[in-house]
């Protein structure tokens, strides 16, 4: 039998391992909704432990490692240390909703009852440069960022068998941080009405983004196996952003940053773009994107069949597995199963890929839903494949 990180580095060398790998809770993409965890565990028949916090925005759980054991997932997180003095404070209001800060000073609200929290207000409300120069920015080269992270890495590296997943500090996206920055309607209108203001934000966000990823792999790019980039660039239906005006202004700087993180590392890049994708998974490939996530099943042109076939040779697939909107949510177990070993039937021959539903697993999945999948993956995808 082979080693969680064996069998998941195999798999990403187009190479079919003993059984497809599993992932959950490697990344803010590809975990679990916090009240969804605690009951998938009580289903596990795991101890009740307090439920860790992996991200606060998206209220998603640390998957801890006995449920890491129960399901066979085969990679665990290596993050840089939270921002100094913690994570922006939440204001609880008497109404029963929440609110709070990012980084940037966007404002983000989640109302009483709420799973998530959602970007309300925007800090830019002026498309000029000087608006922007005037603007508090994070700093990408805090020291505190980085303290104790190559020790820790090294330690995890030594004391589990799982890949590691990586993931640098101060966002990854450029496209979505400026529609999170200006609103999306601004934003949007801002790369054809306000190509100057939208041009100095990019150049400064790449600059930030580079600075976080040179640093990040100083520490950990020797030590990892799979390291995390991403914007989304596609809703449900296709592109928020023209083709030509990607591949204009926003390509270039993404190229630039690929060539950073491949100068400082020989981990595979994964790239998380939710929705409809396709029309840009030919440029990902161009600059150098060795997997990509999420596979929005059901999203338009999102037909893992088809993507194996066009783009299999090129790419590994993580995620893709069960889809999470429809299937997972409300299906039956019986009906989760059969989804399960349909996407592993697509996705999994020859290798290259890696067993995770369609991002975050969300809050009212029942909890028997999650286990009959996990379950059904460990099963279906034995190699060699009978499904």
């Amino acid at each position: 039998m082979m080693t969680s990180r064996e069998r998941v580095v195999t798999a990403l060398d187009h190479r079919e391992p003993d059984r497809v790998p599993i992932d959950l809770g490697a990344s803010v993409v590809t975990s679990i909704a916090i009240s969804t965890y605690g009951k998938v565990r009580r289903a596990l028949g795991l101890p009740e432990t307090p439920v860790r916090v992996l991200e606060a925005v998206q209220q998603i759980a640390a998957v801890d490692e006995d449920a890491m054991d129960a399901l066979g997932v085969d990679v665990v997180p290596v993050f840089a240390n939270p921002v100094p003095a913690g994570a922006p404070a939440v204001v609880e209001e008497p109404d029963g909703s929440r609110w709070r800060l990012d980084d940037y000073g966007a404002t983000l609200r989640m109302p009483r009852g709420g799973y998530y929290f959602d970007y309300t207000e925007f800090p830019l409300s002026e498309p000029s440069v000087d608006a922007l120069d005037a603007m508090p920015w994070p700093d990408p080269a805090l020291p505190e960022r980085y303290e104790g992270l190559r020790s820790r890495a090294t330690a995890l590296r030594a004391s589990t068998d799982r890949a590691l997943f990586g993931m640098a500090p101060g966002g990854h996206d450029l496209f979505n941080r400026l529609l999170r920055v200006r609103g999306m309607e601004e934003g949007l209108m801002d790369l054809v009405a306000n190509r100057e203001f939208a041009e100095a934000f990019l150049d400064k966000m790449t600059a930030s983004i580079c600075t976080a990823q040179r640093l990040f792999l100083r520490e950990v790019g020797d030590l990892i196996d799979v390291h995390f980039m991403g914007d989304d660039l596609t809703g449900q239906s296709g592109p928020l952003i023209a083709p030509g005006t990607y591949r204009e202004l926003i390509k270039p700087r993404q190229a630039r940053i690929m060539e950073t993180v491949r100068s400082c590392t020989k981990a595979r890049i994964l790239y998380h773009g939710c929705g409809a994708i396709g029309e840009f998974i030919p440029d990902l490939i161009e600059m150098g994107v060795d997997i990509l996530n999420p596979v929005q099943v059901s999203a338009a042109g999102m037909d893992t069949g088809d993507l194996k076939r066009r783009y299999g040779r090129d790419l590994s697939f993580w995620g893709g597995g069960c889809d999470t909107q429809f299937v997972l949510a409300t299906g039956t177990q019986d009906e989760v199963r059969a989804e399960v070993r349909r996407r592993i039937r697509d996705l999994a021959p020859g290798g290259g890929f890696v067993f995770n539903p369609v991002h975050n697993i969300q809050p009212l999945v029942p909890p028997e839903n999650v286990v009959a999948m996990f379950t059904e993956a460990r099963i279906s995808g034995r190699y060699p494949l009978s499904v």
